[in-house]
């Protein structure tokens, strides 16, 4: 459903411009609710609303250890609603733990988007890019592209 990289700005009331395309979908798939949360790799989620509703319960259900995660993800879910210009508004603590300030990639990744500094996105796409050719392809045994 949502695929591609998109650079874009934070503006200075903490608020994100959905791209259209991506706008759009969130329209028909949520009616414009989304949930943001934290991601252990310090990036933001965002997830159409009733796309979160299924991730949540099977956090919900975890024990243990797991706990932890559980703790981190669902504890900093906020259920927000993109705006009449396509902007949704991210929650200071959010925005302040995930190290976002002003450039950001927003990530399509299938059924929910990644919301990183634009840095640590960059930095990440190089790291990848910097994997032994040979690593890689045991590492993406079974995919083809």
């Amino acid at each position: 459903m949502f695929s591609g990289v998109s650079s874009l700005n934070v503006d200075s009331k903490g608020r994100l411009a959905i791209p259209a395309k991506h706008r759009d979908a969130l329209l028909v798939r949520s009616e414009g609710r989304v949930v943001m949360t934290l991601s252990p790799d310090r990036c933001l989620l965002i997830y159409p609303e009733p796309d979160w509703i299924p991730v949540r319960d099977q956090l919900n259900s975890l024990s243990g250890a797991q706990t932890q995660v559980r703790r981190i993800i669902v504890g900093h879910a906020e259920e927000l609603e993109l705006d009449s210009a396509g902007r949704v508004l991210i929650p200071p603590r959010l925005r302040k733990i995930a190290g976002l300030d002003k450039e950001v990639a927003l990530v399509g990744m299938g059924n929910k988007f990644e919301l990183w500094d634009d840095g640590q996105w960059n930095a990440r796409v190089e790291a990848v890019m910097a994997i032994d050719p040979a690593d890689l392809a045991d590492q993406m045994q079974g995919i083809v592209l």
